[in-house]
C-alpha cells in the first residue's frame, strides 16, 4: 500500500510531536512534576522539622521550586526553539510504501529503507521512526493520504522490522 503525507512544521507540528513524545518516548519526564512536588514537600519539612538546619531544608525547596517552573514551561520553551530554528514555510512531502520512505523538501530528496530504521513505535496519533543515528522521523496520522492507509503501513513496517 503507498500513501502521501506532507509533514509542515509550524507550531503545531511540533506542539503534536511534543505530546506524542511525552506519552510514548519519554522516560522520566512525565514524572518530573511530582519529583519536584516530593523535593519541594521534602524541603518545606526539613525547613521546619530541624530549625537548627533551615537553610538545608530551604536549598530543597529552592530546587523543587526551579525544578517545578522547568518542568511546567519545557513544553513551550522546546517548541518554541524548533519554531524559531525552522525557517518559514518549511514542508517536507514523503511518499510512504511498505519497504521505503522517499522525502522530499526544497532542499533535499531522499529514500530511507524502513528496515534501517532501529525502532519504529507506534503513537495514538502517529509513528515514531527511529534511526540507529541521528534524529528521530514523527509522522502524525492526520498528515497521512489516503487517511485509511496509516494503521496498515505501520503495521507493515512493524512486520518489516521484526522480520530483518
Amino acid at each position: 500500500m503507498n500513501a502521501t503525507a506532507r509533514l509542515v512544521f509550524d507550531r503545531a507540528y511540533y506542539e503534536s510531536h511534543y505530546d506524542a513524545w511525552l506519552r510514548h518516548r519519554a522516560k522520566l519526564r512525565p514524572y518530573a512534576v511530582y519529583l519536584s512536588l516530593a523535593l519541594l514537600a521534602f524541603g518545606v519539612i526539613m525547613a521546619f522539622a530541624f530549625p537548627a538546619k533551615w537553610a538545608f531544608g530551604a536549598l530543597f525547596a529552592c530546587f523543587g521550586v526551579y525544578e517545578l517552573v522547568e518542568t511546567l514551561t519545557h513544553k513551550s520553551r522546546w517548541v518554541n526553539a524548533r519554531v524559531n530554528a525552522t525557517r518559514e514555510n518549511k514542508t517536507v512531502d514523503m511518499k510512504l510504501s511498505e519497504s521505503e520512505l522517499t522525502t522530499t523538501s526544497f532542499v533535499a530528496h531522499g529514500t530511507i529503507q524502513i528496515v534501517a530504521f532501529s525502532k519504529i513505535i507506534p503513537a495514538t496519533d502517529g509513528v515514531f521512526l527511529i534511526p540507529d543515528s541521528g534524529v528521530s522521523i514523527y509522522i502524525p496520522a492526520a498528515t497521512v493520504e489516503p487517511s485509511g492507509a496509516f494503521r496498515p503501513l505501520v503495521d507493515a513496517w512493524m512486520a518489516a522490522r521484526s522480520g530483518r
